[in-house]
């Protein structure tokens, strides 16, 4: 039995989709910049800047459609275009944030915590999870 085959047998594909979006709302709630969560961020910026602060729960709202995507393909698979392009919508929400508040938070970078290396890696995972549905053969 090939690699690919027992990967197969213990694995969904499109379980793939889901744990990254999980780990995209797991994210938000978890150490980002200076020790802050992005919602610890977002009450601190609601008090001084109410523009810039819903682009703190971008993540958690990428995260939220990328999960209503992940769901739409586990439940039928004919679903399977619509669920790519709620994952692209969700993953742009996450892009947009990321190269808006990347400049920001430059000064931040070195000293980054795990809320942000989990939002990256949902982010490669959830993309993982779209090359696979599209290359799905069922």
């Amino acid at each position: 039995m090939s690699l690919k085959e027992k990967f197969k047998a213990h694995i969904d594909y499109r379980l793939i989709g889901l744990v990254g979006s999980i780990l995209l709302i797991i994210s938000e709630f978890l150490p980002w910049f200076s020790g802050f969560s992005c919602l610890d961020i977002y009450i601190l910026y609601t008090i001084v800047a109410v523009e810039e602060s819903f682009l703190y729960l971008f993540p958690l709202i990428s995260g939220i459609i990328c999960l209503i995507g992940s769901i739409l393909i586990i439940l039928d698979q004919s679903y399977k275009i619509n669920s790519v392009l709620i994952n692209f919508i969700g993953l742009g929400f996450l892009i947009l944030f990321l190269f808006e508040i990347i400049p920001g938070e430059l000064f931040y970078l070195p000293s980054t915590g795990i809320g942000f290396y989990l939002c990256i890696s949902g982010t490669l995972i959830t993309m993982i999870g779209i090359i696979t549905i599209l290359l799905s053969k069922e």
